[in-house]
């Protein structure tokens, strides 16, 4: 297995207050294709290290000025993005001593005097395991980059500015928890009299509900113009959907159509949360609801119609789990009756600052607990 790896070249710095050690590292590696660099302790091996590149580190323990103990510590605290193995050559054959080594950062380690045949299985071994690292850490490196690009097609993707809805004012907020995410929002002008607003939920996280997220915002984008009835195109959208899933996936969503002239809002849910609606007149806060079945788990499902006056003063708030399901420290959820409530308190706040505040309510609601689900919301005023 050694005669696999020796055609490439590499480079190792051997770490060791004896002359003599160095010497017969140098004299047993060279052959085999590796160039060995010395240091004589642990202070002028950090300076070796920020000078130049290695593949392994052969470390003594017990050496002047600062022993290989030391030298770990320091090495461990200097965070790298790549991994150098480091094997321990001591004359201890002491346990504490191998076991704290191993705890502080060593990966092998050998026992002096040293033998030839076991500092070559050893080195070669740790330079195998280097080389798979390596290999993997540049295919990270690789979906690192494609992971970064799909985040910027996505922020593309999910609207951030709503300045072609000239009425009503929309706002809203898009916060993935990975790189990128499942939920989605979206606005449609269909005519002068006519706009469409969607949230949808894909579940899971990362690439697959990325790219289930993109096949369904894409086709409501197609299809608003095409339904009067916001029932008829939920049904059309998981038509669609259904071979196109994974057998573990589905989709929920709120779509809902606003007829200007006739002042009033048809929607249709898919087992999505329920859209709040502040109507002004009354200060009062409705939950906005109709029966579906989730996208994508029935070849036929049937989707009801519901429909809800508008006057100028009142706002929709449309959103997905991530806001009303974040927990605090307690485990307790933020839930709909406290979104509801700063719905109703907020009247005054408009557009960004509503959403911008409503952030702020919920972090400090959360304090440091960690967030385990996308948030995404719209804001709409008439």
């Amino acid at each position: 297995m050694i005669k696999n790896i020796i055609n490439k070249k590499y480079r190792i710095l051997c770490i060791d207050d004896s002359k003599l050690n160095r010497a017969f590292i140098i004299k047993i590696l060279t052959p085999l294709n590796i160039t060995v660099d010395e240091a004589e302790n642990g202070i002028a091996g950090l300076e070796m290290i920020k000078r130049n590149s290695y593949d392994l580190i052969l470390l003594d323990i017990i050496m002047p000025e600062m022993d290989g103990f030391g030298f770990l510590k320091e090495f461990s605290r200097d965070a790298r993005e790549q991994f150098i193995p480091v094997i321990l050559m001591t004359g201890l054959d002491d346990l504490n001593a191998k076991i704290k080594g191993l705890s502080t950062g060593a990966d092998d380690y050998l026992l002096k005097p040293l033998n030839e045949q076991e500092v070559i299985a050893r080195v070669f071994s740790l330079l195998r395991l280097r080389n798979a690292n390596t290999e993997l850490y540049e295919k990270n490196m690789l979906i690192k980059k494609e992971l970064e690009a799909a985040k910027k097609i996505q922020r593309y993707i999910v609207p951030s500015e709503f300045s072609f809805m000239d009425y009503p004012s929309v706002s809203g907020i898009y916060k993935p928890i990975e790189d990128i995410g499942g939920d989605f929002f979206d606005c449609y002008k269909i005519d002068d009299n006519r706009s469409a607003f969607v949230i949808a939920d894909v579940t899971g996280h990362g690439i697959p509900a990325a790219l289930t997220m993109t096949m369904a915002k894409m086709l409501f984008s197609i299809s608003a113009p095409k339904f009067r009835g916001a029932d008829e195109l939920m049904k059309e959208i998981n038509r669609q959907m259904k071979g196109a899933l994974l057998d573990t996936q589905y989709v929920t969503a709120f779509y809902l159509i606003y007829d200007k002239n006739a002042g009033k809002l048809s929607y249709s849910n898919a087992g999505h949360t329920r859209a709040l609606f502040y109507r002004e007149s009354k200060n009062q806060v409705l939950a906005l609801d109709s029966f579906g079945w989730f996208i994508g788990i029935s070849d036929e499902c049937e989707y009801e119609e519901k429909n809800v006056n508008v006057a100028p003063g009142d706002r929709l708030f449309i959103y997905t789990d991530g806001i009303t399901e974040a927990k605090n420290n307690s485990g307790e959820d933020f839930g709909e009756v406290r979104l509801a409530k700063f719905i109703r308190d907020k009247i005054g706040i408009k557009g960004e600052e509503f959403c911008t505040e409503l952030m702020k309510n919920l972090n400090f609601f959360i304090d440091k607990t960690p967030v385990n689900d996308d948030i995404a919301f719209l804001n709409i005023e008439f």
